[in-house]
């Protein structure tokens, strides 16, 4: 049994999740009949004798104690379901081409478990305000009862302080010696019936507690069973879901990925072919306008100078066909050295495209697996925190109590 389930020699326990879930409605009726039989034991005690009621106030504290313990797990299980409820959210969010009949599916039966888990928290509370106020009604006539004893007795003692009095001025009229001797024998009776009244009340309380402690620790280790049983059941269902969901993720992002590089294959050859064309055009329209203009040019001079200048011009005609030719040749080697360089950057940005999409890819799964593991840790943490400070506040609350009730005996 985990240490912190112990306090002070005295096991607490905590409610069973089953109240909240609503599965087989076995807690809440549990938790009433140890509350009736724990406020039918004061009532048979304080039938019996005046001595023997007192230990009632340690059976009611009891019951209350019990009271605030079954309430306990309606805040820790509406805990727990904001926490699955934000863990399908983020699922969700992640799996966006999740089909929506199922995610449909999965929030009807989400909110058929709150309805239910609603229903019967309503139901819990409404039981447990009514035994709150037969506790309230039962504390109220032990209080007036109490009150009304403590007038009896306070009476009592002062008829036997007046008694007293009596006594001792008829024996000092009697002798000094007398009424020594009979004011020792009566101090030592009155000592003696204390002694007597607190030995039995003391014996009576470790019994009480006894039983209690011994009831309490059959619950807790109960109780803290099924939470672990409960615990790991939804620590598998998530793994299970973490994984499928994980692997749809990949499976779309493989498939995005083949689509976005084919489309970027496509985009760069079609592009690459253009501008090819678009280079090709351009140099033929030069090499033609120049052309033209050469022709247009040596036409007017030949025109002009024909006669003069027909060997020169068979020789400029000459020269400017092997310009042409060096220069259709210069223009060729440029463009495919341009197409070259314009494809070999293309291919480097694709790749680079590729390597940075595979790497965010990479990383939004590492830290989607982060979180997860991060939530599922920060419950754990929250619900052993409020166990931890349930426990110390019931254990704060028995010892003033049993710190409370000597006062009062004496």
């Amino acid at each position: 049994m985990p240490m912190w389930s112990k306090v002070s020699g005295v096991h607490l326990s905590a409610a069973s999740p089953d109240l909240v879930l609503g599965h087989e409605h076995a807690s809440p009726p549990t938790s009433c009949l140890s509350s009736d039989a724990l406020l039918s034991s004061p009532e048979n005690t304080h039938s019996d004798t005046s001595i023997d009621s007192q230990p009632v106030p340690q059976a009611q504290q009891s019951t209350h104690t019990h009271l605030d313990i079954s309430l306990f797990p309606l805040a820790l299980t509406h805990e727990t379901n904001n926490g699955t409820l934000a863990l399908m959210d983020e699922s969700d969010d992640l799996g966006t081409n999740v089909s929506n009949t199922e995610l449909q599916e999965k929030i009807s039966s989400l909110e058929i478990k709150l309805k239910v888990s609603e229903e019967e928290k309503q139901r819990i509370q409404k039981d447990v305000e009514l035994l709150m106020e037969k506790h309230s009604i039962l504390e109220k006539d032990f209080l007036k009862e109490k009150e009304q004893e403590a007038i009896s007795f306070q009476d009592r003692y002062k008829e036997l302080q007046e008694k007293h009095k009596q006594e001792l001025e008829d024996m000092r009229k009697a002798g000094h010696e007398a009424l020594s001797i009979i004011v020792d024998e009566y101090k030592g009776l009155l000592q003696s019936s204390v002694k007597q009244q607190v030995e039995s009340i003391e014996k009576q309380y470790i019994s009480a507690i006894e039983k209690q402690a011994r009831r309490c620790e059959e619950l807790l280790n109960a109780q803290h069973q099924r939470l672990l049983e409960m615990l790991d059941t939804e620590e598998e269902l998530l793994r299970e879901k973490i994984k499928e969901a994980l692997i749809q993720q990949s499976q779309e992002q493989k498939e995005i990925l083949e689509k976005c590089l084919e489309e970027e294959r496509q985009k760069n050859k079609e592009t690459l072919e253009s501008a090819a064309k678009l280079e090709q055009d351009a140099v033929k329209d030069i090499v033609m306008k120049a052309v033209e203009e050469e022709r247009k040019n040596l036409e007017k001079v030949h025109a002009e100078e024909r006669e003069l200048w027909k060997t020169e011009h068979a020789r400029d005609q000459e020269k400017v066909s092997q310009a042409i030719q060096t220069a259709l040749q210069e223009q060729r080697k440029i463009s495919q050295e341009t197409v070259e360089a314009a494809i070999r950057e293309e291919q480097k940005r694709s790749a680079k495209a590729v390597e940075e999409a595979v790497r965010r890819t990479r990383e939004e799964l590492i830290e989607y697996v982060k979180e997860q593991k991060r939530l599922d840790q920060v419950i754990r943490q929250r619900s052993l925190s409020s166990l931890e400070l349930f426990l110390s506040c019931a254990q704060k609350q028995l010892s003033a109590l049993i710190a409370t009730e000597p006062s009062d005996i004496e």
